[in-house]
Parts: structure tokens; C-alpha cells; sequence
């Protein structure tokens, strides 16, 4: 054999071997990443199981805590027992939230468990405040406690088809949904009739706390005129952009329901998938209601304060009223500001606008009034019955008081008081204290938290 044929030989038999040596690792690098990807799927599994258990946990839980509620003479006892409860509910709608039950059919669910669990709150702050629970929400409480029984037996049946070898709850994404088994459309379908019928059973529940329907249902009671068509609404969003000296061409003009109907108009090219700006405008009315811009023309670079002059020239020309700064947040190249209505020296703090400015070229490129239009109306603020020297009184002798102001703030059951707005320290810490004007009572304590960014109170 020449050195010719003895190194062809040679270099066939490497590259074979090499071969597959390539093809080895590829699949221990496959099957790796299977293991891996079925190890993954099944931590996750581990992860809905348990969320599911848990609502049952809770469910039953709730099931006792309520029927001990109704049985209870004590308000002692029953604030320790509602409040419990609400904590209870609060669990019960984070473990639905956990599910992959990624259809519309769970949303009643999850509102039934955050307003269960409001009602619950707001019942132990009224015994709290030595205030009896009338009839009406005994009533209204027994029929919760059968609806929540009934929730649980519900799932209670459900467990039997979960625990089948076939079922898995990963199988309930939205990636896998056109393929289900029989096992899964059972459970699947369970979820769908538990929903259905909380649609329907459940009663109205009217009481203090944000997940009121009164609250959930309310009508934006800013918005005021006769109806516009799209293409006046394309009008009024090119003159707000014109004077905002944007110099886009109308795309088209989207109607889009929500709490306020709007027309969502865009700006740009037609053959453009991204729209270069974006504006909303009601339906009723005509008012913009929001505007954001993804892409702007070059400009000056404004700082902080510049930015902070530039958001309340532009919401003074808007012509709502007089506003004044009271929050902001700082993002990358972007400052958010929120400013806040002032009638009779008062801040309206429910009638808030949010404008965001560009650091980089100074232009506005967002703003939104969806808050304002929400909850501006014509309002009486009534008179004082304390002054302020006795409003700082009723606070902790330890808060250094720094400023004393009034303000109208929003509770969550959408009433709003008129308050002393007291800000001070605490060691270092910044707090603000409200006191109710004409109750002398304290309405509510926030903290304020400094991030990089800016502030903002909890």
C-alpha cells in the first residue's frame, strides 16, 4: 500500500470516527437538554398542583371562617375571624392566579375571591369602629358562605380528575390548548361551569372597599359632551400632536371600549406596522384622554427642572384648571411627572394627570388623564370644623411636623374627604397624615418610600 492509499485510508477512518464522536455528543447535548426541559416541566407542574391544593385549602377554610362569622355573637371575636377571612380570600385569588387556566372563563372567579375578601375587610373595620353589621349584610354574608361552600365541593370534584395519570395541569397553556385529552377538557370544563355559575348566582355587593361593584362599574364623570365620530376624532388628536409640534400623518382611527370608550388614533407610514404615536380620545366628547410617541424629533436636553417647567406649561395650556406637581419618576432618558388639580388652594388629588417628558430633547412624549376624567366633577369641599392647630394635635407626638396643607383624597370605596395633608418625620423616615376636616379623624398614613427614580407613598 503506498503512503497515498495508507493516508486516504488513515484520514477516512478519522473523520469516521470523528463523525461520531460529533454525533454522540450532539445527543448527550440533546438529551441533556430534554432532561432538562423535562425536569423544568415537571417543576412546574409540582407548581400548578400545588396552587390548585391550595385552593382548596382556602376554599375550605373560608367555608368555616364564615360560617363561624354568622354563628358569633362576639365583635371581638369576629373582626379576628372576618379579618382572617379576607386574608383567606386574598390567598384563594393568588392561587387561581397561579393556574394556567388561560381563558376567559376563570375572570369571574378571581373577582369573586377579591371582592369576598373586601366585603370581609370592610366588615371588621366597621366593628372596628364599633359600627353593628346591619341585616342586610348578614344576609348578604350567609349568601356568600353558601356560594363558598358550594365553591368547594365544586373543586373538591375536580380533585378526582386531577389526580388522573393523564391529566397535567401544563397541558391548560395556551401553547397546548388545541391538543387536549379528554381528562383535561373534563377539568377544563369544570372550571368553565364554577365560573358560570358565580356569573350568575353571586349577589351584587355594594360596600366600602375597591372591589365594590359600585366601584368596579363606575362611570367616568369627567367626560362630558356629544358624541364624536372617528373622523373628528382623527381631527382633534392632529391638531393636539400639531401643537405639540409633531408633524405626523394620520394611519388610521380605532374604536376601543374600556372604562372610557375612546377612538385610538395612530400616526404614520401605512405600510408601517409600528405606529410612530398613538393618541386616545373619548368617544363622548372628543377629550384626549392619553398620547404617547415612540419616536421624536431631535431637541434640546432638558434637566430635572427644566422637565418639571415643561410638564406644567403643557398641562396649563390644556386649559383644565390650575395643577401642581406632586410626584415624579425618573426612567433611563424619560421623567414622569403627576400633577394634581388645585381648587380654593385645595389639591384634588383624585384629578390627576401624568405627563412624560424627554430628557433628551425636551419633547412631551406621553400624557395621560384617564384619572382625571374618571373622577373630575364640579365639587362642594365643605368647611372646616377643626382647625389646623388642632389637626396636629390628633398626630404622633413623635412626628416632627414639616408642613400642614389641605387636600381632597380618594378612598377606596370612591368617597373622597376633605383633610389636613400633615407631612413629617419620623427618624428617617418621611410620612404624610391625614385628618378628616370635619371628623378630626385620621383617614389615612403613608409612607414615603426614595428610590433612584424619585418618590412615591405607600
Amino acid at each position: 500500500m503506498s503512503y497515498r492509499d495508507w493516508f486516504a485510508n488513515y484520514k477516512n477512518v478519522l473523520l469516521g470516527v470523528l463523525a461520531a464522536l460529533l454525533i454522540g455528543a450532539g445527543l448527550m447535548w440533546y438529551s441533556g437538554i430534554g432532561n432538562r426541559t423535562y425536569a423544568m416541566d415537571n417543576a412546574l407542574e409540582a407548581r400548578y398542583q400545588t396552587a390548585f391544593f391550595d385552593l382548596i385549602d382556602s376554599t375550605e377554610n373560608l367555608d368555616v371562617l364564615l360560617g363561624k362569622a354568622l354563628a358569633s355573637n362576639s365583635n371581638s371575636h369576629n373582626i379576628i375571624t372576618l379579618s382572617t377571612a379576607w386574608h383567606e380570600a386574598e390567598r384563594a385569588r393568588g392561587s387561581l392566579g397561579e393556574l394556567p387556566l388561560e381563558m376567559p372563563s376563570m375572570m369571574r372567579s378571581q373577582q369573586y375571591m377579591a371582592q369576598l375578601g373586601d366585603f370581609c375587610y370592610s366588615l371588621a373595620t366597621k366593628l372596628a369602629d364599633n359600627v353593628e353589621i346591619s341585616e342586610q349584610e348578614k344576609e348578604t354574608l350567609e349568601e356568600l358562605h353558601g356560594e363558598t361552600r358550594t365553591m368547594h365541593r365544586e373543586l373538591r370534584e375536580l380533585t378526582t380528575l386531577a389526580q388522573d395519570r393523564k391529566f397535567r395541569f401544563g397541558n391548560l397553556t395556551s401553547d397546548n390548548q388545541q391538543r387536549l385529552t379528554p381528562e383535561t377538557q373534563n377539568v377544563v370544563d369544570g372550571f368553565g361551569k364554577m365560573d358560570e355559575r358565580l356569573q350568575d348566582e353571586v349577589p351584587t355587593l355594594t360596600y366600602d372597599g375597591p372591589f365594590s361593584d359600585h366601584v368596579v362599574n363606575m362611570e367616568p364623570r369627567g367626560i362630558t359632551g356629544k358624541e364624536v365620530s372617528p373622523q373628528e376624532a382623527a381631527n382633534i388628536a392632529q391638531e393636539f400632536m400639531s401643537e405639540l409640534g409633531y408633524d405626523f400623518d394620520t394611519n388610521r382611527s380605532e374604536s376601543s371600549e374600556g372604562d372610557i370608550p375612546i377612538y385610538h388614533v395612530q400616526f404614520g407610514e401605512a405600510d408601517q406596522r409600528d405606529e410612530a404615536a398613538g393618541v386616545g380620545i373619548s368617544q363622548q366628547g372628543g377629550h384626549v384622554v392619553w398620547m404617547i410617541v415612540a419616536d421624536t424629533p431631535d431637541g434640546e436636553q432638558l434637566d430635572r427642572g427644566e422637565a418639571f417647567s415643561r410638564a406644567q406649561e403643557f398641562v396649563d395650556d390644556l386649559g383644565l384648571g390650575e395643577f401642581t406637581p406632586i410626584g415624579h419618576l425618573e426612567e433611563g432618558n424619560e421623567l414622569l411627572v403627576n400633577l394634581a388639580l388645585v381648587q380654593d388652594e385645595v389639591i384634588i388629588y383624585p384629578d390627576m394627570v401624568q405627563v412624560t417628558i424627554s430628557l433628551e430633547n425636551g419633547n412631551i412624549i406621553g400624557y395621560d388623564a384617564a384619572k382625571y376624567y374618571t373622577s373630575h366633577t364640579e365639587r362642594d369641599l365643605p368647611e372646616s370644623e377643626i382647625t389646623e392647630e388642632e389637626a396636629r394635635e390628633k398626630v404622633n407626638h413623635e412626628l416632627q411636623i414639616e408642613e400642614v396643607r389641605l387636600a381632597l383624597i380618594p378612598l377606596s370605596n370612591l368617597e373622597e374627604k376633605l383633610c389636613y395633608e400633615i407631612r413629617g418625620t419620623m427618624g428617617e423616615d418621611i410620612y404624610y397624615v391625614y385628618i378628616n376636616v370635619e371628623t378630626g379623624q385620621e383617614e389615612m398614613v403613608l409612607l414615603v418610600v426614595e428610590t433612584e427614580g424619585g418618590t412615591r407613598s405607600i
